[in-house]
Parts: C-alpha cells; structure tokens; sequence
C-alpha cells in the first residue's frame, strides 16, 4: 500500500504488526492442533480470554482460518502503518518516494519537481498564474493538467509538488524562470529542509554514484572478459586449422615410405631365391624408408608441441660459438660423403645468449644437412660465420648449391614444402625441418631467413639475442670505444 504521507516508522510498524497477527492467527494454531501448545489455547483463547481466540478473534467466526488471519493481518498491517506514520510529517526522501510510487502510472515530471515539499492552493496558483497569463488561458491550462493527472476536475486537483512545478514552468514562459520561482514563493509556502533531511539527501546522492561506478567497473570487466574469450575461441581455433593441416599432410607424406616399404617387402617375400646383391639392395632400401619414416613422425610430433606450446624448453646463457662446433663436427660424415669443404669463421670471446642448447643444435643440424643436401659433389662449399650485432649474435650457413628463386623463399619455411617439389625431382628429407628451425629461433626471441641469388647458392641466416645481463653489459661498452 503506498501513500504520500506514509513514513519508513509506519511501513515497519504495519510490518511487524500483520506479521504478529498472522503468527497468533495461523501459525500457533497449527502447533496447537499439532500437540505442541495447550488445546485450551483454541478453545479458551491467550490468558483465557474469549475475545483473544486465535481462530475467532474478537468474535468473528463463520469464515474459514486462511480468510480470517488475511482479514486481521491486513487490519494490523494498515492500521499501524497509518498511525505511526501520522505521528509526524513524512521527510523528503519518504515523500518523494511516495510520491513516485503513487503516481507511477501518471505522466512524470521534473525530478525536481519532487522535492518539494510545502502548502499552497490550487485557486492561488491559478490566480496568479492569470494574472500573468489570461485566466481564460490559465484555466484551460489547469483543467489540461488536470485531464492528464487522472481524470480530476480542477477544483478537486491537490497542490503537491508536480502541480507547483507546472504553474511555475508556465510563468518562466512569459516573465522567466526566476521571476516565477518568486512569484510561486508567494503564494506557496515552502517548508524548510533540515539538516537531517539534507544529509539523508546528500548520502542518496553519493549512494547512487558509488553504484554507478561499480556497474561502469563491472562492465569494464565484462568488456574484459569478452575479449578474452574471444582470443581463446581464436586460438582454439586456429589450433584445430593446425592440427587439420598436419594430419592432411602427415597422412600424405606417410604414404611415400609405407608404399616403398611394403613393396620391397613382397618383392622378398614373393621370390625366396632372390640373388642376394639385389636382397641386400632391396633391405637397405627398406631400411633407408623406415629411418625416413621415423624422422617424419619425430618431426612431426615436434612441431605440433612447439605450435601448441607444450614442448619442453631448457633457457639457460651458452655460448653459440661451442653449438655451432658441436654441430659441425656431428655433421662432418655428411660434407665427407660429398667431398665438400667447411669452412668455419667463428671469432672468440663472444657474449653469452640466452636460448636452448639442444634446439639451437637441431636448427644448426638442420641448416646444415639441408646445405649437404644440395651441394654439387666434389666441389662442395660451406661457410658458417658468427658475427657480433648491436642487440645479439647473428649466424650464417652458405653453400654454393644451385640457390633458391626469389618465388620460393618464403615457401620453404612452410611445413611440407620443399624446393624442386615435382614428381620428377623430389629432393630428400621431411620438408619440416626449415619449419621448425625458424619457430625455434622465434621462440628464442630471433628471426630467421634466407637469402639467396638463383646459380649461385643460398645463405640461411638467423639472429638471437643477448642474455640479459650482457646486453647491458655491452650497452654499457659501447660509448668506450
């Protein structure tokens, strides 16, 4: 129930009252009905007083018990709310959402209009207002207000906030807002706020921008929120494209050595008496396929954890000029077969870098291998050079193979492509190995890349950055010298 000269004392009061009333009328009946208090609490009422039976209070009877404690808890619950609210005038806060709620339906007003509180009649408002504007004109105006506020005739209408405001807003029209004001102030006698009341205001006021900012900060983090969800979704999915592509490839490039393998095998196995050179040639070949198989399904399941990020990783501060020597000498075997030559250039007392030992061993490895591979025999050069830049270390692999077309230096650094890719000419290997060199070294916080003329070999060349410490350290030299 809502009225403007309700009080927050009275709301409770009416509360607490049809709460009480409800408890005595139903509920102790249904624990005395259940054995839980005295039968004689029905039948003889509270201290034995008739008029107090629970189920015929006062002497009402002949309705049902749910009908009878509606009755008088709805009667507690109104009587108490008007009287106690009657005992004083309602604050502003308290009128103003009365005010709201009451005419919640009812076209609304200025929000100033609402804290208004004081006494005026509806004949003075409307007097002064003709003064100004006509009393025929002022009257159709109140009789308009009157029309869009319920219905009411204009001499029934109340003088309450709404209805002060609008006779103000139509004499700012012709003498001015704060003429109006004045001129309302004298026939309308405005109550003065207390310092409660200001203070009660002014702690709504800050309320309300306290929950402001928490919803602004909320829905920053909603926003937030979203756009990391919609990163994740965009990983996963390109994840899923990464999986997708390596299983169509995969499933291809197994294709190659299982078909050798099993051909061979059913060569041997379909003539026992096969002279034994051409035994021996075919189970090499078995061999060589299955090796080659094997790197393939190693090198693939490394790239998908390097892509994923779940590979293994082991940072530590090396020093690359002992990697590269490493590699070097693993791959000697290699450069032998070829008759080729290495040379080495390699200066001393480098600064130490920050990266994987075993990883930077397979981009060498690979760099390497894939140079060998395409050495022309008996002729053969290799230079690997380690040079000192500004922020890092670079390193260089050159061979005098037959070079690269501009075309295809970009496409070599993707998985499964390899130069010379035809069905006539297919150079050996995975075609992963460059792809994982170059995610290796970008891990690594490095760049790696290819630079080459066609007939007149390729130069692969990758970077990797200072260990921490000994950037600074050699930022530190540098305006020495």
């Amino acid at each position: 129930m809502y009225w403007r000269g309700g009080t927050r004392g009275g709301a409770l009061a009416g509360l607490l009252a049809g709460f009480i009333v409800w408890g005595y009328t139903l509920l102790l009946p249904s624990f005395a009905k259940s054995g839980w208090l005295p039968n004689d609490f029905l039948t003889q009422g509270l201290f034995g007083i008739d008029l107090l039976r629970p189920q015929q209070l006062f002497g009402l009877s002949g309705i049902d018990e749910i009908s009878h404690c509606l009755f008088w808890s709805f009667l507690a619950n109104i009587g108490a709310y008007v009287g106690v609210s009657l005992l004083r005038p309602p604050m502003v806060a308290e009128a103003t959402q009365a005010t709201v709620f009451v005419d919640a339906l009812q076209e609304s007003g200025p929000i100033g209009a609402v804290l208004w509180r004081g006494r005026a009649k509806v004949s003075d408002l409307q007097e002064l207002v003709g003064r100004f504007l006509g009393p025929a004109r002022a009257e159709v105006a109140f009789a308009g207000y009157a029309r869009r506020h319920g219905g009411r005739q204009g001499d029934k209408l109340e003088a309450d906030a709404r209805l002060v405001q609008f006779a103000e807003s139509l004499l700012a029209g012709a003498i001015g807002s704060a003429s109006a004001r004045v001129m309302v102030a004298s026939v309308a006698k405005e109550e003065p706020l207390s310092i409660e009341e200001v203070m009660h205001i002014l702690d709504e006021a800050s309320q309300l921008r306290t929950y402001s900012r928490e919803l602004e900060r909320k829905s920053r983090e909603l926003t937030a929120a979203t756009l990391e969800l919609r990163e994740a979704n965009e990983r996963l999915q390109e994840l899923d494209r990464v999986k997708d592509d390596i299983m169509s490839s995969v499933t291809h490039e197994l294709r190659t050595p299982l078909t050798s393998i099993r051909a061979f095998s059913e060569l041997l196995r379909d003539d026992p008496k096969m002279h034994l050179p051409d035994r021996e040639r075919f189970l090499g070949l078995i061999v060589s396929e299955t090796e080659r198989l094997t790197r393939l399904i190693n090198q693939t399941l490394d790239l998908a954890k390097i892509e994923s990020g779940r590979a293994d990783w082991n940072a530590c501060e090396l020093d690359l000029k002992e990697v590269i020597e490493q590699s070097v000498a693993a791959t000697s075997q290699l450069f032998r077969e070829k008759e080729a030559h290495v040379d080495l250039d390699l200066p001393d007392n480098l600064p130490l870098i920050m990266g994987d030992r075993d990883r930077l061993i397979q981009v060498m490895l690979n760099l390497l291998s894939n140079a060998a591979k395409f050495l022309p025999p008996g002729s053969g050069r290799v230079r690997v050079m380690l040079r000192l830049l500004a922020d890092g270390l670079q390193v260089s692999v050159t061979d005098n193979g037959p070079g690269i077309r501009p075309q295809d230096q970009e496409l070599i650094f993707e998985k499964f492509r390899q130069v010379g890719d035809t069905m006539t000419a297919k150079p050996s290997g995975t075609g992963l190995g460059l792809p994982i060199s170059r995610r290796i070294v970008e891990y690594l916080g490095g760049r790696l890349w290819v630079e080459s003329v066609p007939g007149e070999g390729a130069t692969f060349l990758f970077t990797l950055p200072f260990a921490p410490q000994r950037e600074l350290a050699v930022g530190q030299q540098e305006p020495a010298a």
